[in-house]
């Protein structure tokens, strides 16, 4: 989802400012470890109540195939399987979904690399609504001559880990008024507590509330805070190239395809959003491709992102260019009985009323 720019265009700006002004101090990463979605059922087919809700797939309005083509008619597919399933995943009653994902910024002149991973999870429950997303720096390093890695000092570890491990979380008893909270204090440990609701520890958040359409607009959705993508589907070049498979026994199908990065239409809103975080004009996306699985009632069951972008930092001063290299995935589940980890605590929910 488009909730991973923090990982990217903030990373990569900060760790040039730490590679040209190092502060004292000493912060370790936090650890890596492996990602844990397949909890209590998240991912398992929707039950036949939940799935009657939503728009079943048109068989009729589908061309598949296994090898990955510029055939407009398997194209249009693609295309209408992401616009049917983002939709269904608005209209919902109910959904919830748990997401990681991982990032390596390079900036070349200064041959420092810059490694940050991300959770995520979201809930929405008839018109409630919670998201908590967390980051830290796993790594830093930097690119010796023989092309190994060297160590960074810990004043740049402690200045990436201080400034970027972040925690945001936000809160809607109606889908009306929205409030937030952010720079949460991550443990050390956090990733390995993880989905646990007690990885982030807040410290009196300032918490502030807005409208469902500021929210909207400020976090740059398309049309609704509940859609997993704001890609410009509408756009007829969206999609370069893909593929699209069906799985008669599990009633799965899935999409393999490149987003249009040449003339930014489709990714307007995504450039828009890294834009205002960076604060510089001069980015673009070099790659975006999806891995998507849509059950044959129309909902969503995964999503996979992987893109590489560059971008041209502090232009007027130091005119330092780099890049970076992402990887996201998303499992969505609808069924409440299956996702007991995922309620949320009365407490939690209090303290954004108080």
């Amino acid at each position: 989802m488009k909730n991973f720019k923090k990982l990217t265009i903030v990373l990569i700006i900060l760790t040039i400012v730490v590679a040209v002004f190092a502060f004292a101090g000493c912060t370790k990463p936090a650890k890596r470890v492996a990602p844990d979605l397949n909890f209590d059922g998240l991912g398992s087919k929707p039950n036949d109540e939940v799935a009657a809700k939503s728009i079943p797939v048109d068989k009729s309005k589908i061309k598949l195939s296994s090898e990955n083509t510029t055939d407009p008619e398997v194209l249009a597919s693609i295309k209408y399987l992401l616009q049917l399933s983002n939709q269904n995943n608005i209209d919902i009653d109910f959904y919830a979904a748990a997401a990681y994902g991982t990032g390596d910024a390079y900036i070349p002149s200064a041959k420092i690399v810059g490694s940050m991973d991300t959770r995520e999870w979201r809930i929405y429950d008839n018109g409630e609504y919670f998201f908590d997303s967390y980051g830290m720096i796993v790594e830093g390093y930097t690119i010796k001559s023989d092309g190994s890695k060297g160590s960074v000092m810990d004043s740049t570890l402690s200045i990436l880990s201080n400034i970027l491990n972040f925690a945001d979380r936000v809160y809607s008893p109606d889908s009306q008024t929205f409030y937030k909270a952010d720079n949460g204090k991550g443990a050390e440990d956090s990733f390995s507590k993880y989905p646990s609701l007690d990885a982030i520890t807040y410290k009196k958040p300032k918490i502030t509330a807005s409208s469902l359409e500021d929210y909207i607009k400020n976090n740059y959705y398309r049309t609704s805070f509940k859609e997993y993508t704001s890609d410009n589907l509408e756009y007829e070049k969206a999609i370069l190239n893909g593929s699209l498979v069906y799985d008669e026994v599990n009633g799965i199908y899935t999409l393999e395809c490149e987003i249009n990065c040449q003339d930014e239409i489709a990714l307007e809103l995504s450039i828009a959003s890294m834009k205002e975080s960076s604060g510089t004009d001069i980015f673009k996306y070099a790659k975006k491709s999806l891995k998507i699985e849509i059950w044959d009632c129309g909902l969503i069951k995964s999503y996979i992102n992987e893109n590489v972008w560059e971008a041209t930092l502090v232009p007027d001063l130091l005119k330092l260019k780099g890049s970076s290299e992402n990887y996201y995935e998303q499992l969505f589940s609808y069924n409440k009985e299956d996702i007991q980890k995922m309620l949320i605590p009365e407490d939690i929910k209090s303290t954004w009323t108080k």
